[in-house]
């Protein structure tokens, strides 16, 4: 049998697109697991820095159930390594001859370092208490 002498090393050529073309589509394949698991990962951080807030936001109410008064803002917790910030102010009025005062609580949770990094979350609860 003979070979036509235009057609040496087409079958390299053949291999050679084919081992490119599957380390492609590896690398696509492992970028995209990776992507996902850190946003499951950035996904139960926020979880837990929303629990870190509303710890926060509790933490005030029975401040101002206790004393009613507001605590000192704005008041620095840690909650499950998670910086809380928490402010308050309070305003009063009468409601149909009853005095009444409002409590403005603001909660912020946060970690991971500067905002911005792949490692931050943030997370904010704001409640109205009235006494």
């Amino acid at each position: 049998m003979r070979r036509n002498p235009h057609s040496r090393g087409f079958a390299i050529v053949s291999a050679l697109f084919l081992i490119v073309a599957l380390a492609a589509l590896g690398a696509a394949i492992m970028h995209f697991s990776s992507l996902q698991q850190v946003t499951g990962a950035q996904d139960i951080q926020g979880s837990r820095a929303l629990a870190a807030a509303r710890a926060g936001t509790e933490w005030a109410a029975a401040f101002v159930t206790a004393n009613d008064a507001c605590p000192a803002s704005p008041a620095s917790l840690t909650f499950d390594a998670f910086n809380v910030s928490v402010t308050c102010s309070a305003s009063g009025f009468t409601d149909e001859g009853a005095a009444l005062k409002v409590f403005a609580v603001t909660s912020t949770a946060s970690t991971g370092g500067a905002v911005g990094s792949l490692a931050y979350v943030e997370r904010r609860v704001e409640a109205t208490l009235v006494r």
